[in-house]
């Protein structure tokens, strides 16, 4: 079986399961309870949900704004908002969170500049950076009532101390990388080349312009550094929009109020169980399944739970649709003639 055919299928068979677990969690809940949940956040608090999304999104686009012209890399607006959100659309439905659409993301802009392609895709990997870094700051909190709350079993707080501990480990390998400019990432793929010698050459290629991309990360800890902590400003300002979303879902929809060490607890064991159950296309069927479970600390019934995860699925499939319109309206031809210059060099 050839290799796209595989993937097609591996796809196919994701979005089956996705479909599948979500018919399974509505039968299980009652679709009749919780749309119930959503008619009861009328429309003030549908537009208060978009409003917190569209904001996060907003703070993305400006983060990655900020960090090009720190850069001296000049795209138009509309070109950022475009090639930002297309990233976000692929993302968001390949199963594997926060890491498919950074390379056409890079692709996309990478001819509407006279920049080095090692920048373009530095930036890109500095602002994914700077928002795993506030995605951390607000995980460490949660994970302090994670563990300290008499509510989760022993087993969960394991799965909240594996979670975090993954999460933790390769952020901070990637800062002490970067920062330090220790290029472990392109000795690693110079050393490919003695166990893989047929592709020697292939290899030291392509450890070059990792390297130099390793340059590039690097000026942001040094060069650039006022611009990089402005970028993360937006980044934690993103991470703090997502860290709100259940209060703004259910002040509307149930008039309930949640404390600190819940909203901390909630969004922790969230981002946790998404490195662990993102797949399937947007996390259908897995990510409502998982919610019920974790909603219940907090004394949200399973209703609410689908409901709130419903209702932000929502708001975001309406942003990928635009990405991916942009994509396809834009991107491909954009995508297409990258291809083509690299074939006449």
């Amino acid at each position: 079986m050839n290799k796209p055919l595989k993937k097609g299928l591996s796809y196919t068979l994701s979005v089956v399961v996705g479909f599948g677990l979500l018919g399974g969690v509505l039968y299980y809940v009652g679709w009749r309870s919780i749309f119930a949940q959503i008619r009861a956040l009328e429309v003030v608090g549908i537009v208060a949900v978009a409003g917190d999304v569209l904001l996060a999104v907003s703070a993305w686009i400006l983060s990655w704004l900020v960090i090009l012209r720190v850069y001296g890399i000049e795209l138009s607006l509309r070109s950022i908002i475009g090639a930002r959100l297309s990233g976000y659309a692929v993302s968001y439905l390949t199963p594997s969170l926060y890491l498919g659409g950074e390379p056409i993301r890079a692709l996309m802009v990478v001819d509407r500049t006279s920049a080095p392609t090692t920048r373009i895709f530095a930036t890109i990997i500095v602002e994914r950076f700077l928002g795993g870094l506030s995605m951390v700051m607000f995980i460490s909190i949660g994970a302090f009532y994670a563990l300290a709350s008499p509510q989760i079993a022993p087993d969960q707080k394991n799965l909240v101390i594996i979670g975090v501990g993954f999460i933790f480990f390769w952020i901070i390998v990637g800062l002490i990388n970067f920062a330090g400019n220790f290029k472990w990432i392109s000795r690693l793929i110079r050393l490919l080349r003695y166990p893989l010698s047929r592709w020697r050459k292939a290899f030291e290629q392509a450890a070059d312009k990792v390297s130099e991309t390793e340059d590039e990360i690097y000026y942001a800890f040094t060069r650039h550094w006022k611009g990089t902590l402005l970028a993360f400003f937006f980044q934690s300002l993103a991470t703090f929009f997502i860290y709100m979303r259940p209060q703004v879902f259910f002040h509307f929809s149930a008039h309930t109020t949640f404390n600190f060490a819940q909203l901390s607890l909630l969004f922790t064991l969230s981002i946790v169980l998404s490195f662990f159950l993102w797949i399937t296309p947007g996390g259908l069927g897995t990510s409502e399944a998982a919610l019920i479970g974790i909603f219940r600390l907090v004394d949200v019934g399973k209703a609410g739970a689908v409901a709130f995860s419903l209702m932000f699925k929502f708001v975001e499939l309406l942003i990928v649709v635009v990405g991916l319109f942009y994509l396809f309206n834009k991107g491909i031809s954009q995508l297409g003639h990258h291809r083509k210059n690299r074939s006449h060099t």
